[in-house]
C-alpha cells in the first residue's frame, strides 16, 4: 500500500492580520495549532502589510512627478519599524526590495511612464517585503517555514474576453 501523503492545510491573512507582532503571534499559534492537530503540512498565504499597498500606488504616482522620496521613505520605515517590532533583522531580501521600488520609481520619473508590467511588478513588492518578514519571524519562533516565492510556480495566463486596466 502506498503510504498516505500529508494533506495540505492553507492559512490566509489579510493586511491587518501581518501588521503587529500580536497578530503574528496569533499567526503562530493558529500554525502550531494546526500542526499539533495531525500530520499536515501548513501553507501561509498572506498579503502586504496594512497600507503599503495603497502606499506604493502614491508611490507610482508621485514617481510621475518626482515626489516619490517621502513615500519611498515611509514604506521602507513601516517595514524597518514591523521588522524591530518582531525582533527580527530586516535582513538583504527587504534591502533588496527597497532597492528595487528605488529603481522603479527613478525610472518613472525619468521617462514620465507607468507601464502595467512596471505597475505589478512595484505592487508586488508589498507581499514579497511581508512574506520575508513573515517568515523570518516564524523561524525565529522555531517553527520551520521555508518562503516561496509564488512567482516561480504560479503564472498568468491570458483569458478570453478579459479586458486591459483602464
Amino acid at each position: 500500500m502506498a503510504p498516505r501523503r500529508q494533506s495540505w492545510i492553507v492559512l490566509k491573512f489579510g493586511g491587518t492580520s501581518v501588521s503587529s507582532l500580536a497578530n503574528w503571534c496569533n499567526i503562530a499559534d493558529v500554525i502550531n495549532a494546526r500542526l499539533q492537530g495531525g500530520p499536515a503540512r501548513v501553507l501561509v498565504v498572506h498579503s502586504a502589510v496594512s497600507g503599503i499597498t495603497d502606499r506604493l500606488e502614491k508611490l507610482l504616482d508621485a514617481a510621475l512627478t518626482g515626489t516619490h522620496e517621502p513615500l519611498l521613505a515611509a514604506i521602507e520605515q513601516r517595514h524597518r519599524q514591523l521588522a524591530a517590532e518582531l525582533g527580527i533583522d530586516v535582513g538583504p531580501e527587504l534591502a533588496q526590495y527597497f532597492s528595487l521600488l528605488r529603481q522603479i520609481s527613478s525610472g518613472i520619473a525619468l521617462t514620465n511612464e507607468i507601464s502595467d508590467r512596471t505597475r505589478a511588478r512595484a505592487l508586488a513588492t508589498g507581499e514579497l517585503m511581508a512574506t520575508q518578514l513573515g517568515a523570518q519571524f516564524l523561524n525565529a519562533r522555531g517553527i520551520h517555514a521555508s518562503w516561496w516565492d509564488a512567482r516561480s510556480g504560479l503564472k498568468a495566463a491570458p483569458r478570453a474576453n478579459a479586458h486591459a486596466r483602464a
